[in-house]
Parts: C-alpha cells; structure tokens; sequence
C-alpha cells in the first residue's frame, strides 16, 4: 500500500481564533457542515467558531458542490478517523472526504481504511475458539464483534473494516472518561453504578441500559419505601421540588428513589410546575407512528415522539429502541439455532444485525436485547427503501453492477454493500465500440479539441471516437474546466 504525503489542505486547529478574536473549545467529532460562505467545516461548532459574530449559517450540502459553483473552500481539522469512499481510497477522516465529494462527486462508502477488492472466501476463518479475544471491535458494518476472528468469520467476503468504537452503538461510550460525580443508577444487568458513564463504559461493547432505582434495590421493595410498579395508581398529576411533573405520587417515589439528602424530591404545590406543564402541553405527536422506544422510567412509548413529551415532564430519557424488556421474565439464552434464514435479518435495539432472532438471543444471552425496526440498524436501514427508476449505473463491492446506489442496497438487506470505482466490475471486460461506462462523478478535465468532459472517462471516449474517424486524437490538456485550471489536488491517505 503506497502512502501518498497530502498536500496542503490548511487544516483548522481545535483552539483557532475566529475572525473576531472569539475563541471556544469545540468537540473533535467529525459531522462534516455546509456554511453559508460556502466552506466545509468540521461540525457546527467549528462553523460558528471560525465565524464569530459573523452571520454564518448551514445551508443544504448540495450548495456545497463544485458542480453547482461551490469553491470546495474547507476548515477540516486533522482529526484521524479515516474513511472509504467509492473511488475505494481512503481519506483522513469524514470532512476531508466531503472536500473531495465536492470537487468530483465522490461518495462515502464505509467508516474505517478501505480494505481492498477481494471478495474471496478462502481464506475465511471457520472455528474462533482458538483465537485471541481482542474485541470488542466496531465493523464498518455497524455491527460489534468479539474478536478479529468474529469479525473475519461471521463477515466472510464483505470487507468488513474494523473502526473506531463511536461508530457503533455500543462502544461508543467505551473510551470516555468520566468526571468524579456521585449520582447513582440502577443498570439493566442488575447492578448499581455511581454515574451513567460508569455504566457505560464498563460495559463496552454490552447492551446496557438505565432503569428505575427501586428496580435494583429489592431490599427496599417495601410498602412506603421504592415501589418498582404503580400499576393501578389513580393518574393524578404531582410536582416534584425538582420542578419535574409525575403521574402520581407514587409515580414520583419511583423514579427519585435513591435521591437522599440534599437530592431527595418531595411534593411540592402544584402551581409549581406550572410553566413547565404549560410548555409540555403544547407538544403534539403525529397519530399513528408505531416505532415503541424504552424509557429510563421502564415504560414502553409507542414512538420517540411521545417520549420526549415525558422528557419535558418528567426527565425520562431514551433507554433503547424497541420495547421495553420484561425483567420479570428470564431472557433467553439458546445454545443452537437452526440453519434455515428467515426472510429478514433482525435488528436489534443493541444496533447490531443478526440473522435470526434465534441467533439475535443466543449471542446476547442475559442482555434483554429486543428487536426493534430495521432502519435502526446500518446494515438494515435501507432493506425496505423505495427506490426511482434511476439508471444510474454503479460498481458495488460484491463485484456486481446495480442500476442504481438504491437498488444496491435494498437487494443486500443486511449485507456490507458499498459503491467502488467502475471497472473492478468491468475488469476482463471488452468493449466492441467506443463506448464506455462512465460514472457520474464530476471531475472536469478540458481536451485538446477545447471542451470540457465531465471526467476523464468521457474524454475516452471521444479520444476512441475521433480515431475511428481518423481524426486528430483528443487529450487532456490540464485538470478543471476549459479556461479555468485547477490543480489535481490529492486529499486521499491511500492509493
């Protein structure tokens, strides 16, 4: 693998002043923006950093493309967390990638390097009972795995890349570091621990999620103490002294339980809450969306939408998607699952793919792992998209050719699919005429007969055009439109 030194890109620096000398600490993720002054910057705070007082705002991503007149002017920082696009090399991280899809139209393929254009299943691993445990390990799939092994084996042929953890629902709390702060909550494995960062992170790569206090205290399941249901409780409105809005009282001592001292919440008047039970009041939510989430209360909410509602209220956030378990019961735990594939893969609300909901249960036994709609998933969110007629032809990593990116990805539910570059798909392939496949990336380059192509592919296949005519042959003479030269820059890591 050749490693290429990337020319000049002027990257931003995380503690940059802005143009008016206002300077703030802005987080390292990268969730690429366009500004209305036509740069790319790393994330809003970026924006808003390099802009101070200044008027900028976000605008579409398509006022961000050379093809529609866009500079393709950045303020990327140097945060390494690469990415693959479908010219199948790989760039420094997702915001340098969107400098390049700017200028020529390429696409985000998958997090993580690009892994090559082998398909082959020969070398694929058959039995992991040997190999080391070095998970857990965040695929480019969007799925957690439990060893390079797991990820090899249970991936064969898809060019599964390993990435960095904050790409998968699971992992990526594993590396945060928690301040010292004392504020206890139950776990779904049963445990207490002092802060939910602390649950998260010891838990890497493990479905957990918060629950009620009282469910996790059975010494103090008593009458008077922390009731774990209010089942058959009359709903009669209770403000808490910490502004919040309950069901009932008892609804109260059940998601307070555990707050002693100066932290305990009692009754308090009602009129209390008032500007909070007005502002609440005023949230409305589409009738008929069926998408149930879990809240921290343990309550199942037929969508997000209804549990924000209980947010304003009362404090509850999101647990997981899908529906509550029912920690009454057993989860279960199978040690075999039957051969035969069921017609969708399931996703679960751990935001990993299976193949079952068999195989879903056997690999997260004890983890109450649900399952949940499909567009939660990244390997699953687009199997019931409904794609236009398109023909916008694409090489797909499975060495297939789709009519469009679409079509690609709703005819491999579940799959790693992602587009790469035409002719690994058209390798051995010969064409009797002049005529190419070109692929819809804008990369304009001016010929020698003074016109500008789309790309280079084009300009081939006029070059091939002129020859059988017997005219003179057409070339490239520089990298950009007719009159307007641009340098080819190379903002990839590898070739």
């Amino acid at each position: 693998m050749k490693i290429l030194l990337l020319l000049p890109l002027f990257f931003g620096v995380s503690l940059a002043r802005g143009s008016r000398g206002c300077s703030q600490v802005c987080p390292k993720e990268i969730k690429p923006v366009c500004g209305s002054d036509g740069v790319l910057y790393s994330n809003y705070c970026e924006m808003k950093k390099y802009n101070c007082d200044n008027n900028v705002y976000v605008v579409p991503d398509s006022q961000c493309l050379r093809a529609h007149g866009a500079s393709c002017d950045h303020k990327c920082t140097n945060t390494y967390d690469p990415v693959c696009a479908s010219d199948a090399r790989t760039y420094l991280n997702l915001c340098v990638q969107r400098v390049e899809n700017c200028r020529s139209g390429v696409k985000f393929a998958h997090y993580g390097v690009c892994v090559g254009d082998s398909n082959s299943t020969s070398s694929c691993p058959t039995d992991c009972s040997s190999s080391p445990m070095d998970g857990p390990i965040c695929g480019s799939d969007g799925n957690v795995y439990n060893s390079t092994c797991d990820l090899q084996h249970r991936t064969c042929g898809q060019q599964v890349a390993k990435t960095s953890y904050k790409h998968c629902q699971t992992t990526k709390h594993c590396q945060d570091v928690c301040l010292y702060s004392f504020k206890a909550v139950c776990a779904s494995d049963g445990r207490i621990y002092n802060n939910k960062c602390q649950m998260k992170i010891r838990n890497c790569g493990r479905h957990i999620y918060q629950r009620p206090m009282g469910e996790c205290r059975p010494q103090e399941r008593t009458s008077g103490a922390c009731p774990v249901s209010c089942k058959g409780e009359k709903a009669t409105p209770v403000c808490g002294s910490n502004g919040n809005i309950y069901d009932s009282e008892c609804d109260m001592r059940r998601l307070t339980c555990g707050s002693g001292g100066a932290g305990a919440v009692y009754k308090v008047d009602l009129e209390k809450c008032l500007k909070k039970n007005v502002k609440c009041a005023k949230m409305t939510c589409p009738p008929n969306i069926d998408d149930p989430v879990c809240g921290t209360d343990s309550t199942t909410y037929a969508n997000y939408c209804l549990l924000h509602i209980a947010t304003c209220k009362k404090g509850v956030e999101l647990a997981h998607h899908g529906r509550c378990f029912d920690h009454a019961l057993e989860d279960e735990c199978p040690n075999d699952c039957p051969s035969t594939k069921e017609e969708y893969p399931i996703c679960g609300s751990d935001g990993n793919t299976y193949s079952s909901y068999c195989e879903m249960k056997r690999r997260t036994c004890n983890q109450r792992v649900v399952p949940v709609a499909l567009h939660h998933c990244r390997a699953t969110k687009d199997c019931f998209t409904t794609c236009d007629n398109d023909d916008v032809a694409v090489c797909a990593s499975d060495k297939k050719i789709y009519r469009n990116e679409c079509e690609m990805k709703t005819r491999n539910c579940g799959k790693h699919i992602y587009q790469v570059p035409m002719d690994r798909c058209l390798s051995g392939f010969k064409f009797f005429s002049c005529r190419r496949m070109c692929s819809a990336m804008y990369d304009p380059v001016c010929g020698t007969d003074g016109k500008t192509y789309s790309n280079d592919c084009f300009l081939q296949m006029e070059n091939c055009r002129s020859r059988s005519l017997g005219r003179s042959l057409v070339t490239r003479v520089y990298h950009g439109k007719c009159g307007q030269p641009v340098p080819q820059a190379k903002l990839y890591m590898f070739r």
